[in-house]
């Protein structure tokens, strides 16, 4: 959950092997190996989450940054 640049990976993996076990646990579905599938595809959301939020305070920080540094040049620009 910490913000960085590279949490997209994570959060994309998370979600496609979350899609991938709750598929496999329709298709599994009177057995028990259902339930497994659908504990990794729970598992996988997890992770896919906590990466979704790290990657989304490092983009709203790094936006943030840009907009102080972009309204610092407008005042310096002013100034002249």
């Amino acid at each position: 959950m910490a913000p960085d640049r590279s949490r997209w990976k994570p959060m994309l993996m998370g979600l496609a092997l979350s899609a991938a076990g709750a598929g496999a646990a329709v298709l599994a579905q009177p057995s028990l190996i259902s339930l497994l599938f659908l504990v990794l595809a729970f598992a996988a959301w997890f992770v896919g989450a906590c990466g979704m939020v790290g990657y989304a305070r490092w983009f709203f920080a790094s936006e943030i940054s840009q907009a102080r540094h972009d309204n610092a040049g407008m005042i310096e620009k002013k100034n002249k």
